[in-house]
């Protein structure tokens, strides 16, 4: 995985054809909070943040509950990326949707693995990295009723925690879990005290990952 840089973070957060939304949203937020105290503050130890959505193609994506969305970037115009994150479906009864399986999905998800700071997942987007092939080897969660699917991979261990960090691969079991997977990422790369300012921003109560 590429070197962290305390000057800048680009997030990107993959959506898609029925993407639940909150799995997007949380982490989306909390990045955009770093944004807001980076621009307010002008504190130069804070790095200048850009969230940004990406789409298999150019388009409206209809989320799982109703919501449209257009994507800032498609696949073969995503700039660089410090983080990448895949959210889940809201799919009934199934762990993805469609859309998710979608092997230039997957390529894109494999491709960018070496090159960013933290790959992640929230809910069954673990699913894609699986398919990409980057759990290998790898502790991992997703949502409750779909761990032991996901223990059908080979080398992966699925975990019935909330939140799980291997290496730099981290995996969120849901959406609720998905603001603490990013003020974690936020956490190894630029410290503490500026997750919890991040926290603070927000008003999350505890002002920290944990």
């Amino acid at each position: 995985m590429a070197e962290a840089s305390a000057s800048s973070c680009i997030a990107g957060i993959l959506i898609f054809h029925g993407v639940e939304e909150i799995e997007f949203a949380a982490p989306f937020a909390v990045f955009a909070a770093m944004r807001r105290l980076q621009i307010h503050s002008g504190d130069s130890d804070l790095p200048e943040t850009h969230a940004i959505t990406l789409a298999r193609s150019p388009g409206i994506i209809h989320g799982a509950n109703g919501l449209r969305l257009l994507a800032d970037y498609d696949l073969t115009m995503c700039p660089a990326l410090d983080v990448l994150i895949v959210p889940g479906s809201g799919e009934i009864g199934e762990p993805t949707t469609p859309a998710m399986e979608d092997l230039a999905l997957w390529d894109f998800v494999h491709e960018r693995a070496p090159q960013v700071r933290c790959l992640a997942s929230v809910g069954t987007g673990a699913f894609v990295l699986a398919k990409a092939g980057v759990l290998a080897g790898k502790r991992a969660t997703t949502r409750a009723p779909y761990r032991a699917q996901l223990g059908r991979f080979d080398g992966v261990t699925p975990c019935d925690e909330g939140l799980v960090e291997d290496g730099a691969v981290w995996t969120a079991a849901s959406g609720a879990w998905g603001m603490r997977l990013a003020l974690g990422i936020i956490a190894r790369f630029y410290g503490d005290p500026v997750s919890r300012r991040v926290a603070r921003e927000l008003e999350m109560e505890g002002g920290g990952p944990g």
